[in-house]
Formats: C-alpha cells, sequence, structure tokens
C-alpha cells in the first residue's frame, strides 16, 4: 500500500519561502516610501501653487492700497495648510512683472523672519511673520490700477501692472529614503522651489 503524500512544504522549500520573504520585505518598503514622497512632494507643489496663484489674484484687486502686502501675506499663511507648514516658506517677493513673468521691473521681497506691523486702510494694524528685504522698491503706494497709466509714480506706467506673486518652499523629506539618497547622491535632505502667478491689476478709470 502506497503511502500518501506529506502535507504542507517539506522543511528545505519554507526556509527558501522566509528567505525569498526577507528579501523582498526591504524592496516593498523603499517603494511604498518612494510613493508616499512623490505624493507629500507634488501635494506640497500643488499647495504652493495654488497659495501664489490666491496671492498674485488678492494683489490683483487690493492693488495700492495700505497694508496690502501684510494682507497678501496673511492669505499666503493661510493657504500652505498641512502637511504643508507655513514656517518653510522662505521667502515671497511680490512684483511688478511682464505677463509672462521672464523680467520683474520692480519687486518687493519679504523674508519669512522676524515680523512686520501693517497698518490697515480702516487705521488697525496687523502683523505678519515677515520682514523686507534689501530689495524692496515696489511698495503699494507704488502701484498703478489706473487703466489710463501713472506718469506721476517714480517708474512711469502706461496702463495697469501685471502683479505677480512668487513662493519660495523648503519641502523637507518625511521619511529616511532621504537618507539613502544622500548616502549615493550627496542629496539634501529638503527640496527647495518657486511658484509663481501673475495676474493683471483690476483697472480703474
Amino acid at each position: 500500500m502506497r503511502r500518501r503524500a506529506s502535507q504542507g512544504r517539506p522543511p528545505g522549500e519554507r526556509g527558501q519561502a522566509m528567505v525569498e520573504f526577507a528579501l523582498i520585505i526591504p524592496i516593498l518598503m523603499f517603494v511604498f516610501m518612494g510613493v508616499m514622497e512623490l505624493a507629500l512632494m507634488f501635494n506640497a507643489f500643488v499647495g504652493v501653487n495654488r497659495a501664489s496663484q490666491n496671492g498674485a489674484h488678492l494683489a490683483s484687486v487690493l492693488s495700492n492700497q495700505p497694508g496690502a502686502d501684510c494682507f497678501i501675506l496673511t492669505r499666503l499663511e493661510g493657504d500652505v495648510s498641512p502637511p504643508m507648514s507655513p514656517a518653510h516658506v522662505k521667502w515671497v517677493s511680490i512684483d511688478y512683472t511682464s505677463m509672462a513673468g521672464n523680467y520683474p521691473y520692480l519687486r518687493q521681497k519679504w523674508d519669512r523672519t522676524g515680523s512686520t506691523e501693517c497698518t490697515l486702510p480702516d487705521g488697525t494694524t496687523t502683523t505678519v511673520p515677515y520682514t523686507l528685504d534689501a530689495v524692496s522698491d515696489y511698495p503699494p503706494d507704488q502701484r498703478c490700477s489706473v487703466l489710463a497709466g501713472c506718469p506721476g509714480l517714480d517708474l512711469p506706467r502706461s496702463t495697469v501692472d501685471n502683479i505677480g506673486v512668487s513662493v519660495n518652499y523648503e519641502h523637507y523629506w518625511a521619511t529616511p529614503l532621504n537618507a539613502l539618497y544622500g548616502f549615493f547622491a550627496g542629496g539634501d535632505n529638503k527640496w527647495t522651489f518657486t511658484q509663481r502667478n501673475i495676474f493683471r491689476m483690476e483697472p480703474t478709470l
């Protein structure tokens, strides 16, 4: 009478399966962390772009109102929401620029350090966690929202400004992959990028 085949894998095959599993787990972990990092980076890229877009639209509406920059910076702070952090904004630039954005004629650059108090049109004040950079020649009173132009400004204009808002942001790696990347390629633990959007200022007659 023939013996029935024993159930289950022989010990050798079970050991081989465990070795294969142990080899594949690190690869799966790297893939998972890579997908996670790409998702967070893409979220930061899109989120900062949206913050820049909203800031530029607000700048085009506020035009030359007193305290306009504080309104814009406050809006940016609110738009850079979790999992992003406003603390990772390095600087914000409000520019009078060509519509293509290839050349800024005037620039009001704000570094996210210290704090600045602004007086608003209603006489109240607000404080933002930014200070003006040395490159600052485009304050609100030098912005043109008149359709026929502003010949009385320091830089005369024949029509309304194209106003752009650029946001420089540092995205930090969330997983240990940056250590591996740094080991092989000398990489950093962060990715720095700038997003810019431009709007034509809302004209007045």
